[in-house]
């Protein structure tokens, strides 16, 4: 959806020049572009709910298509985009260089993700086998607007506890901004890692069209 800022702020309840510092600092699942604002009816409700604050706007009728479309893996997929050749020889250097290069993230927002990240991987690691890990935060992030999986290919495999004890090289940085929207996206992508023939085609490093145009045909068969 999108707003004007002044429109959007009355819908919150709050002063323009608030509604604008908590955008500026990645407080609120909210996008500015200009005057105007987008962002997920959806996700923005939820976090006026677990925020005890007020949100008064009318649903639009195409709210339950635009949820549906945010959980779509391709999309998530599409919109954290690639990144290779990501350099790091443990995990928390590897967590570290994840971070930096991770889109969507406030500079501010980027240690807190780090510690978040860490964090998660110090209660269990997140190598789920063969190869891959699907680091995420243990909770949802207030400054995440829409969820997002960003892929890294590592340029040296890394140790990261696995499972199976392999070391992981690919690694798919899960965001999103209510549980219900990560645990969807945590059974597709866990859905397409099991699969021989995926994890062969990510040995060979594709490119993220390629990579997009594969799980998009997983998708059907979701």
């Amino acid at each position: 959806m999108k707003l004007r800022l002044d429109e959007l702020a009355k819908s919150l309840d709050l002063p323009r020049d608030t509604l604008e510092r908590w955008i500026r600092q990645g407080r609120i699942p909210v996008k500015k572009s200009g005057m105007e604002c987008s962002f997920g009816y959806a996700t923005l409700k939820s976090w006026a709910g677990k925020h005890n604050t007020s949100f008064v706007l009318e649903e639009p009728a195409s709210v339950i298509g635009e949820a549906q479309e945010a959980v779509t893996l391709s999309g998530a997929l599409a919109r954290g985009g690639v990144v290779y050749d990501l350099e790091g020889s443990d995990v928390p250097s590897i967590l570290r260089g994840m971070t930096g290069s991770v889109k969507g993230i406030e500079e501010d927002g980027r240690e807190s993700l780090y510690h978040l990240l860490l964090e998660r991987e110090e209660l269990a690691s997140t190598g789920v086998g063969r190869g891959v890990a699907l680091p995420h935060p243990r909770t949802p992030m207030d400054s995440c607007a829409a969820p997002s999986i960003t892929t890294f290919f590592l340029k040296h495999p890394v140790d990261f506890g696995a499972v199976d004890d392999m070391p992981v090289r690919v690694l798919f940085l899960m965001l999103s901004p209510d549980v219900g929207t990560h645990l969807q996206l945590l059974s597709k992508i866990s859905f397409c890692v099991r699969e021989p023939a995926f994890l062969r085609f990510l040995d060979g490093v594709p490119s993220e069209a390629s990579l997009l145009e594969k799980v998009a045909g997983f998708e059907t068969r979701f």
